[in-house]
Order: C-alpha cells, then structure tokens, then sequence
C-alpha cells in the first residue's frame, strides 16, 4: 500500500539542504518508505471468507491520507517553531540549559518530516529549521567554555583518585561577562589511555562538576580525559542514537576540556632469588620479566632501599622432571613454583603473598624447551591469579 503513495523530497527540506553530507542522505533516504509505513493510519479494511479462502481488503483514500500528513507537518512545524523561540529566549535570559533542551525539543519534533519543506512563515519572518537550527546551536557552543583550575593530575596506577577532576562550565555574555552554567551535563572519558570513571556528571549553581578517576587500565605515563558536553542527558531515550541529532551536534562544535593525567608508580626494591634445575639462575630471565611487567604497572624499581616505600620478594624454583619415552621420541618435563610477597619498607609488615605451584612445562628435544614453555605458563598463571589481587591494593 506504501508503494502507492508518492514520497516527493521537498527542496526545502533538510534532505536537500545537507545533500553534501552523504551519510546523512542515505541514512534517510532509507528511512522515508518505513516513516510511511509507520505512520499509516486512516485506512479500511474488510474481510471475506468461505470453507476453503479468507481475504482480506486493505483501502486507502489518497487524498485523505496526503491531508493528514499535511496536517501531521504543519503540527510539527508549529511545535518546531515553538520550541526555537523558546531556545532563544531562555538564552537571552541566560538559561543555557534549558536553552539547549528547547533546541533538541525542536530538532526531535522534525525527526518524521525530513524529506518536508520546513520553512515556516511568522510574524518576525521565515524560517528554515534546518539552518536557524544549526546555527543558533554553533552560535550557542561559540559562547560556552569549560575550563579547570586544576588541569594536571598525577595518579598511582592502582590507587583510586583522591582529588576528582573538576570542571567549570561558563557562558560569555553579549557584554562579555563570564557567568556560570548549572545542570550542564557533561560526560567524562579517555581520550588516551584506559580506565574507569565516573562519566556522567552535572554542574552545580556555580558552574562546576566533578568526576573521580576509579582504575587506571592503561600504563601509559601521559594519559587524557576530556570532559564533552553531553547531548544526550537532555534527549528523549528514542532520540538519543537518531543520525538527524548527530548531524545537527557534530562532534567537533560540542565544548569540551582536556584533563592531563600522569600516572605515577610507586617506589620499591625488587628482590628474586630464581633456582634453576638446582643451581641458582645467573640470566634471571624468568624474575626479570616479572621485574619488568611490575614496573609496567604498579612500581618503579629503585636499587637505594632509602627511597623504597614496598620491598618486593620472590623466589622462583625450575625443577627437572621425569623424561617421557615413547616410539622415537623423548618428552621432557619441568616444573615450576614460584613464592610472591610484599613488605612495607618501613614496618617490614607483609602485605601480601601469594603462591603459584606446580606449573608443568613439556616439550620434546631437551630440558631447555620445556624450561622456557613453564616460564611462559608462569608469567600467565601470574597474570591470571597474583595481579588481580596487586590491582585491588592501595600501592
């Protein structure tokens, strides 16, 4: 039945006006035929049946139909217009909140009527939605700065951020004053690096908002978080993933500010004795990769005990197993142990150990292979269950 019904784009429609965006026009163009289905209404239907068929007829007056969608339009078009002098109202009165609530109010009351003619006659005038629309809201994000007063912060990779990051929000006035902004929404994310946030924080009367940093999850020493407007705090749940609001709020027009983070590790001592096959192990290969995945995250190893705040102890054992026979060939085993503990460097207090035990390397040729293949599933094992629990202690 829809593919009777003519769908016409409108020059003046919001297809037409952005047609240099492609995305755009084809997400939409897709989407006119299903908006038709989707608000079909107004139809008859009758029903026919005898022993053997059921029919069913489905009747649609053009012309009534092409009525109630004018009607439909010129609806929206009202609420549209409604909600824009609104916008620029509370915008005058400084309400930049609410201000942009109205203008996304305006934006979801167009989101059937893309292929439309949205121009709209008032008594100040014309107005085309799509363009008054974008750029009022450029216009608006032209007058808004976040800013902090703390924009650098150091954070130890295991520890849960003491100081929040704290924004400010402000709105420059046509007189050029700087006046905070409240229920500002804003959302905080890595830009560089990894890790858990608060991400969804709002300003208070003086403009200001504040998010903690839970987990650092990247070992990067430089790190970012930027604080972005967040749209989608002031948008029906139905509207917040529609390509017309992202089109009408690109990326690079929203106020943002950018947090330095660097992440600080805490100084320690390591110390391994690794036995290998009985005879203690001069390369160290197993204890210095552990050394080097530790100083990755959570420590920077220092060899003057004097500046160690942790003293790091482990005793790492390779033992030779049996030598499996078989049909023309020979299969070696190793085993592997390995004792982990942490110590205050002041008190000498532990604060934890932890035990991984018979890790089996095999492999054919010698006892070299299968020495390296129980490293191997050490270093795993030790990621898998010793550095989780390092990651919830306060280092």
């Amino acid at each position: 039945m829809t593919s009777e019904i003519e769908v016409n784009v409108s020059a003046n429609s919001l297809l037409r006006q952005f047609e240099d965006n492609y995305r755009f026009r084809e997400t939409f163009e897709s989407e006119i035929s299903t908006s038709a289905e989707e608000n079909l209404s107004g139809y008859e239907v009758q029903t026919w049946e005898n022993k053997r068929e059921y029919w069913v007829l489905m009747r649609l007056n053009k012309n009534d139909f092409r009525r109630k969608k004018e009607l439909d339009l010129n609806m929206a078009k009202k609420r549209a217009a409604s909600y824009l002098r609104e916008a620029r109202r509370l915008e005058d009165q400084q309400e930049i909140t609410a201000s942009l609530a109205a203008y996304f109010k305006a934006i979801e009351s167009l989101e059937n009527h893309i292929s439309d003619d949205l121009t709209y006659r008032t008594i100040d005038g014309n107005l085309n939605f799509g363009t008054d629309i974008i750029q009022d809201l450029r216009a608006l994000f032209g007058k808004i700065a976040i800013s902090s007063e703390n924009p650098d912060y150091n954070i130890s990779f295991s520890k849960s951020m003491e100081r929040p990051l704290t924004a400010k929000v402000e709105y420059f006035t046509k007189g050029g004053r700087k006046i905070p902004i409240h229920n500002f929404p804003l959302h905080l994310e890595f830009t560089e690096g990894a890790g858990i946030l608060q991400q969804k924080i709002t300003t208070s009367r003086g403009g200001e908002a504040s998010g903690y940093i839970q987990k650092m999850e990247s070992s990067r020493k430089k790190q970012q978080v930027t604080a972005i407007f967040d749209h989608t705090a002031l948008l029906q749940k139905e509207h917040i993933e529609s390509p017309l609001v992202a089109f009408f709020l690109p990326t690079e027009t929203l106020p943002r500010f950018t947090f330095n983070i660097e992440l600080q590790k805490t100084k320690a001592t390591f110390t391994a004795n690794e036995m290998i096959f009985g005879n203690p192990s001069i390369s160290e290969t197993f204890s210095n990769r552990l050394k080097a995945q530790l100083n990755e995250t959570f420590f920077n190893f220092t060899s003057f005990a004097d500046e160690a705040k942790y003293l790091v102890v482990t005793n790492i054992n390779f033992r030779k197993g049996e030598i499996k026979k078989g049909d023309g060939y020979e299969v070696y085993l190793v085993f592997a142990d390995l004792y982990f503990s942490v110590l205050s460097a002041g008190s000498q207090t532990e604060i934890y150990n932890g035990t991984i035990s018979g890790i089996k390397g095999m492999r054919p040729g010698n006892y070299n292979y299968a020495l390296e293949e129980a490293r191997n599933k050490m270093m795993a094992e030790f990621q898998k269950k010793i550095y989780p629990q390092l990651e919830a202690l306060n280092f």
